[in-house]
């Protein structure tokens, strides 16, 4: 009979994810792979934590759709 489940093997879930895939010159690459040894993470980890921070210090506006105005949801008398 089949098991199913993880049955405390392999590394824990990190939640729901998206796969994001890019292409970088080789020395970056390298830079990358050696910047995350240093800090004992996988490059995935290292990825992650990097974007994470480069959103956090950008304004949310950044991120509106040119063109698209703002609905007037909170001055809308009911």
């Amino acid at each position: 009979m089949a098991t199913t489940g993880n049955r405390g093997g392999g590394r824990r879930s990190k939640g729901e994810r998206r796969f994001v895939g890019t292409r970088v010159d080789v020395k970056s690459a390298d830079q990358l792979v050696r910047a995350a040894k240093g800090r004992g993470v996988t490059v995935s980890e290292f990825v992650e934590a990097t974007i994470k921070k480069e959103l956090a210090s950008m304004d949310p506006s950044d991120f509106a759709h040119p063109g698209q105005e703002e609905l007037p949801i909170g001055r809308m008398v009911s």
